[in-house]
């Protein structure tokens, strides 16, 4: 455009929701886990903890040194771990680990495209899904006292 031209035009805006078409939503990628949980079996020093360190993701295990010197294996943070079960690869580790999922604790990932941050994006999700639930109980109670 040159300097002083100027556009005429009408605009028109419609609020949607992801439900009648994915232009609506704000959320690119949403996902959930369960948080892994990993036991050690029995202690694990020197090379193997090194090994065992290496089976799962940076800061999942971490090594201690304990005072004579030897390298001994802890978990430091299983939240960090991708359940990638590598150490089923090594038959000298596969007896000293146990790997499970908390079956009640979620991890959540949600990713937006920048209208919202993801914090405000999981608030107002639980708001809609709080209205849908009483919704679900009203008609339940109105079902009840027409019977």
């Amino acid at each position: 455009m040159i300097v002083m031209s100027e556009i005429d035009l009408k605009l028109h805006c419609v609020k949607g929701t992801g439900q009648v078409h994915a232009k609506f939503s704000p959320v690119a990628t949403a996902s959930y886990r369960l948080l892994p949980e990993i036991r050690l079996l029995r202690p694990v020093r020197d090379e193997q903890a090194e090994r065992l360190q290496g089976c799962f993701s940076k800061g999942v295990i971490e090594l201690d040194e304990e005072p004579d010197g030897h390298k001994v294996a802890r978990v430091a943070n299983a939240r960090a771990d991708t359940c990638s079960r590598n150490v089923f690869r090594f038959d000298d580790l596969k007896d000293a680990v146990e790997l499970s999922r908390v079956k009640d604790h979620y991890i959540f990932s949600v990713e937006s495209t920048g209208a919202y941050a993801p914090d405000t994006l999981v608030a107002e999700a639980i708001k809609v899904l709080m209205a849908k639930c009483q919704m679900f109980l009203d008609e339940l109670e109105h079902v009840q006292t027409h019977d």
